[in-house]
């Protein structure tokens, strides 16, 4: 076993422990991005294309996840000021009860997580993921300039 095995098996681990907080929060990974990522932004408010980027999520389960709750009346969309192709979508007061506790549930996870982790444990690990990152696209530039 390589050390990329080893680390996709970290990785995988780490992947298994938010999934189990985010089922305890009765809902799954995908609902869970959408109304986290509503919650968090500004005016709680944000695109589905920003959903999809930002969790990997393919458009068609954002698309289909906002449909069901626009019919349930926890979402509003109204058109971007910038881009009148863009739908900006927003919570709304009966979607913010949804959002707010797994929102709440979801920080204190992590507060008690890397609390206990401790803060220069937390500051190293993502130094080093940092600088893990760069020397992966360092690597990858040399790979391509040989080609």
């Amino acid at each position: 076993m390589n050390d990329f095995d080893i680390l996709g098996k970290k990785i995988g681990n780490l992947d298994e422990v938010m999934d189990l907080s985010i089922a305890q929060l009765g809902v799954n990974y995908n609902h869970f991005a959408v109304l986290y990522t509503l919650m968090s932004e500004k005016n709680h408010q944000c695109t589905q294309k920003f959903i999809c980027d930002e969790w990997l999520i393919p458009k068609q389960t954002v698309f289909n996840i906002c449909k069901d709750y626009k019919e349930k009346g926890w979402i509003e969309f109204f058109e971007s000021p910038t881009d009148k192709r863009e739908k900006i979508m927003q919570l709304t007061d009966a979607g913010k009860v949804q959002a707010e506790p797994i929102w709440q549930a979801s920080n204190e996870f992590s507060q008690a997580v890397f609390k206990a982790f401790g803060k220069k444990k937390t500051e190293q690990l993502f130094a080093l993921l940092d600088e893990f990152c760069q020397i992966g696209r360092e690597q990858i530039a040399q790979n391509d300039n040989k080609k």
